[in-house]
């Protein structure tokens, strides 16, 4: 009967050791993984913390960019009218010439065959 005992107790000793085992190895696992984790805050925060100014300075670039567009707006149309008339200008120019040399030119001898 002694023996029995004795042999369920070094089972369950060893039973006992396994689980203490697997548990320390989880600690590990989960430690490794908190580790990670910490680690991957870091870089984070190393790369985002900047990120606020950056935006910032982005939203008032892009604000200025807008006013000045605006400002620049109506000199544009401008340019754009001043290019429609040059190049109605032109055609009418070019339309003049081909009229001008289409059209049949006396010559000086016409003149004495009347």
């Amino acid at each position: 009967m002694l023996v029995m005992v004795v042999v369920i107790n070094l089972l369950l000793a060893l039973f006992c050791f396994y689980l203490a085992w697997k548990v320390w190895q989880f600690r590990r696992a989960i430690a490794n993984a908190a580790d990670a984790l910490v680690i991957a805050e870091k870089n984070t925060h190393k790369v985002l913390h900047g990120a606020p100014s950056a935006i910032l300075k982005g939203q008032i670039g892009t604000s200025q960019l807008r006013q000045r567009y605006q400002q620049l707006e109506p000199q544009y149309q401008k340019v754009r009218q001043a290019l429609a008339l040059l190049s109605i200008g032109q055609t009418v120019w070019n339309q003049r010439i081909r009229f001008l040399s289409a059209s049949p030119q006396r010559s000086p001898q016409s003149k004495s065959r009347r």
